[in-house]
């Protein structure tokens, strides 16, 4: 019984280890074949990835992506410029539709319709609360409307007239067009655009573009009479502007100041509605572009009377010149004066510290005091020379759009410099002010030694 027993256990493990065997050579098996399948997955994975680096052809998508990403980074920043050249291009082209009195009768369409769609969507997208915040800032604001209204046209003034003492083959026209582009305001919009990206200081820039509009209703054609008595600058029987107060006060009123002042009542009362509205149809590219119209039109006037014909290369190359000396010099003198500069070899006076503005404020007023508005400008131009041909008006308007022109490249150019030396200010405050937390941080650690009363229980032992 018992052999019978051990016979029987000693068959059941031989056959419970011939299993275990085979179960062990199936998995064993298995996870060859699986291994040898990962192996050859990986090998046609990495000789389909060698295959892939080797073709030239793989690359060039990405390298086409990052061509176009570029060429609309570069539109996107320039395309107000790119604009500019297309409607003088087209003005050139067919001048009969946009001249006035023609095709669109652009003497009602384009200088009273757009001028006020730019100013109401001015007066939209100036925050209410930004203006008010910034209001107090009285001394900044004088530098930027000082340099503006009586530094720059008086320079332009005293630089014309020394063309006109040396005999210098310029065109008379261009010397009065000189005048009116130093004469009008600061821009409406691209100034506190230039000055958000150099991270200065916003709302003094926007408060500066609206005050500046506001007082050139005023303040310009009051130049313009001035300059206009001049004799030298002015001869007899030249197109000369004659400002009718009465007259541009109501034209620049209906089309500038009322459609400003109803965009920032409209903006008080429905802040949020304006402000998605404004994002959602993008007011600034819209006011952009109805500048761009007005542009259109005042070329297709010069173009219909073949004015630009009398202007010569001399005149052009002379325009650009002083336009971009007129500007860098108003540059340099609002951050000299924001800035004023000290030798490092004498002891600097403590109130020259309190003088100077911050970095962030010299670049708005800097932006908002060397820049000089086209939106302003030209319907400035059509009342004064109302009495005029329009093909003058063209001719005068050309040396104000190269000034613009040139601000926005010099500006935009700037703007990388200005972020710069604005972040350097900022790391150098920070750095002055962890110094100062140092030194308390030390001060707080030093032993220090205290009296204080025992209480009862300490008096008792």
């Amino acid at each position: 019984m018992s052999a019978t027993t051990t016979t029987t256990t000693t068959t059941a493990e031989t056959t419970t280890q011939g299993a275990m065997k085979h179960i062990h050579t199936l998995k064993t098996g298995h996870s060859s074949h699986h291994h040898d399948r990962s192996s050859s997955q990986a090998d046609a994975t990495s000789e389909k990835h060698s295959y892939i680096q080797q073709d030239p052809s793989a690359e060039e998508p990405s390298r086409w992506s990052k061509v176009k990403t570029k060429l609309w980074q570069l539109f996107v920043k320039y395309w107000f410029l790119l604009g500019l050249a297309f409607v003088i291009g087209l003005a050139w082209a067919i001048p009969t539709v946009g001249k006035s009195y023609g095709s669109i009768q652009a003497q009602y369409t384009v200088k009273w319709g757009a001028v006020i769609v730019i100013f109401l969507l001015s007066g939209l997208g100036l925050d209410v609360k930004v203006m008010f915040k910034t209001i107090l800032r009285w001394r900044l604001h004088l530098y930027v409307q000082v340099v503006n209204f009586i530094v720059l046209p008086f320079l332009a003034w005293g630089i014309v007239r020394f063309f006109i003492s040396v005999g210098a083959h310029i065109d008379e026209m261009v010397y009065q067009g000189w005048i009116i582009a130093l004469s009008t305001s600061t821009t409406v919009s691209s100034n506190s655009v230039m000055t958000r990206n150099a991270n200065g200081n916003d709302s003094a820039a926007v408060f500066n573009a609206a005050l500046g509009n506001v007082l050139g209703i005023f303040i310009s054609p009051a130049l313009m009479t001035v300059f206009g008595d001049d004799r030298i600058l002015f001869p007899p029987g030249s197109a000369r502007g004659k400002p009718d107060y009465i007259k541009v006060l109501f034209q620049l009123g209906l089309t500038v100041l009322l459609p400003l002042v109803v965009g920032q009542i409209i903006r008080f009362l429905f802040p949020t509605t304006i402000k998605k509205w404004s994002q959602k149809l993008k007011f600034p590219i819209i006011n952009s572009l109805a500048l761009l119209i007005m542009v259109w039109s005042v070329f297709c006037d010069g173009v219909a009377s073949d004015a630009f014909h009398k202007l010569s290369g001399v005149d052009i190359v002379a325009i650009i010149g002083v336009d971009i000396f007129m500007y860098l010099f108003g540059c340099a003198l609002c951050l000299f004066i924001c800035r004023l500069p000290w030798p490092r070899r004498f002891n600097e006076p403590a109130w020259l510290d309190r003088y100077r503005l911050t970095r962030k404020d010299a670049a708005a007023v800097m932006y908002c005091g060397a820049t000089k508005t086209v939106s302003m400008g030209i319907p400035l131009i059509n009342v004064l020379y109302s009495g005029t041909s329009f093909g003058v008006v063209g001719v005068l308007s050309l040396p104000l759009l190269l000034y613009h022109i040139c601000q926005l490249f010099i500006g935009n150019f700037q703007v990388s410099l200005l972020k710069k030396w604005i972040q350097d200010e900022e790391v150098e405050d920070s750095c002055t002010l962890n110094q100062e937390s140092r030194c308390e941080a030390d001060t707080q650690s030093l032993p220090s030694f205290t009296t204080r009363r025992r209480t009862n229980g300490e008096r008792s032992i």
